[in-house]
């Protein structure tokens, strides 16, 4: 069934909180892990998913304007997963949004940020616990 990204966003944002809450913690749990960290924000985890895209590796002698652009990288790329952002080699970044956003609340925005997060690393993390749900449409959980 084709979905339009207006659509798909609705979904991405009526995602079972208590479900998403265990998810989010599980790929914070994953990241701090593998990092040797206590605690992955959410602008760290941003900024690892913009280095893995960008696939220029990591050096900690970066500068604060490629830090931040390794952070957009990596919001595009996990918004690509709720349909909110698509590629597009004519755009300014090589993304444009895909779907008009609806004012969110604060709140709100957050959680589509996290429902965007889980899904990108349910998409290329196979042990991550429970990943099954984040591949589904938030309607099928």
């Amino acid at each position: 069934m084709d979905t339009t990204p207006a659509q798909t966003l609705a979904r991405a944002l009526r995602t079972d909180p208590a479900l998403l809450d265990a998810q989010w913690k599980n790929v914070q749990a994953w990241l701090a892990r593998r990092f040797e960290q206590e605690t992955v924000s959410m602008e760290s985890i941003l900024f690892l998913i913009g280095v893995q895209e960008a696939g220029k590796g990591y050096s900690p002698r970066l500068d604060k304007e490629v830090k931040q652009d390794r952070i957009m990288t990596g919001t595009y790329h996990a918004f690509e997963k709720v349909g909110l952002y698509v590629r597009d080699e004519k755009a300014p970044e090589g993304w444009r949004r895909s779907a008009d956003l609806p004012g969110l609340s604060l709140d709100e925005q957050e959680k589509l940020l996290r429902v965007a997060i889980v899904r990108y690393f349910a998409e290329y993390v196979e042990d991550l616990p429970a990943a099954e749900w984040a591949r589904r449409e938030p309607d099928e959980a």
